[in-house]
């Protein structure tokens, strides 16, 4: 991907906006539009630190557009970075406007950019995803208009505080719905647990087919447990990707909710390969411990991803929980009850 060549062979100037590439000169200019929202409070922190930020730029790692005004002011921020187990999926996100530019055209521009793999130059990939806040509709729209499809729902995973419009915001926390847009064929087949067969397979219509079979293996009797992991201090919330399911299952889930109670993490979220046939035997264990579903995450391991989720020390306000799609909304209902079972 060369967004940087895109970009610089026609720099877009619409109405008052100049987008250019994020490059060494201009790089120090993103920390301003962060704070104009987040204060310094945005959980990812490298985009406060031009240094670290210009070094996984360099590296390909990230890939980023700054936006200016008439008098060269810093107006908005987008970026595209790797941030799941595979490599060749990339997230579309972090996009950022300047208060000032609220009721602008300004983010349908960067949308625009960032949503579109030929105009980024994105060729090699599996896919691309993007996680919308859901205190408001804009980035939910401008995913669903883009062509990627609802497919996962992580309830209360961000701080309402962290937000410059917090004080407009009723709940302490804000959830996210994950959008993705397929590429490359997916590997199958994907095993499914019995109590999520049905929402697995309605998730997965628009995309491209799959195999699906069930996930009735036990859990192994050796080998250990491996996963990756994203701890979020600043939003209490914690990410864990699992490779492979061990023997250990069982202890290693409840180390993960000790660890989790002892970080004071709000939104501890995991996400198991379907490439695995035990897959239903741990879901059962993480159900049995609270758990319950957060969706589907296509290509995350280059095979999918069955996201859990658990909340602790919160009650999420599904009222405040703005979403824009059909597929959204049945899933938050579909959420909700799988919540309310495991906790009854």
């Amino acid at each position: 991907m060369n967004v940087t060549k895109v970009l610089e062979e026609k720099r877009l100037v619409a109405e008052n906006f100049q987008i250019v590439p994020v490059d060494s000169s201009n790089v120090r200019y993103v920390s301003a539009v962060f704070r104009s929202v987040y204060s310094n409070d945005f959980p990812v922190k490298d985009v406060y630190d031009p240094d670290i930020l210009w070094r996984e730029i360099s590296a390909g790692r990230v890939s980023a557009a700054l936006a200016f005004d008439r008098q060269g002011q810093p107006a908005g921020y987008v970026s595209m970075f790797k941030n799941a187990p595979n490599s060749r999926l990339w997230e579309a996100g972090n996009m950022v406007i300047h208060p000032a530019f609220k009721y602008s055209n300004l983010s349908s521009l960067l949308t625009k950019i960032y949503f579109n793999p030929t105009v980024i130059g994105l060729t090699d990939y599996s896919g691309i995803f993007c996680e919308a806040v859901c205190h408001h509709y804009v980035t939910q729209i401008g995913a669903i208009k883009s062509g990627l499809y609802d497919c996962a729902l992580a309830l209360s995973q961000l701080s309402g505080a962290s937000f410059k419009e917090q004080r407009a915001l009723t709940s302490p926390r804000v959830s996210c719905v994950m959008s993705f847009l397929e590429n490359s064929e997916p590997i199958t087949p994907v095993y499914v647990p019995t109590e999520y067969a049905g929402v697995v397979r309605d998730l997965t219509q628009p995309l491209k087919p799959r195999t699906f079979l069930p996930a009735d293996a036990s859990l192994p009797m050796a080998g250990l447990t491996i996963r990756e992991e994203k701890y979020y201090a600043a939003a209490q919330t914690w990410k864990i990707a699992v490779m492979e399911i061990g023997a250990d299952w069982q202890t290693c889930l409840d180390e993960l909710l000790h660890e989790a109670a002892d970080r004071k993490v709000i939104s501890l979220q995991i996400a198991v390969n379907t490439a695995l046939p035990a897959l239903g035997a741990a879901v059962r264990a993480m159900r049995d411990r609270g758990f319950f579903l957060g969706g589907l995450l296509p290509h995350w391991f280059g095979s999918d991803g069955l996201m859990l989720q658990k909340l602790l020390e919160t009650e999420p306000d599904y009222e405040q929980i703005k979403l824009y799609s059909k597929t959204a909304k049945d899933l938050l209902a579909f959420i909700r009850a799988d919540r309310e079972a495991v906790n009854s």
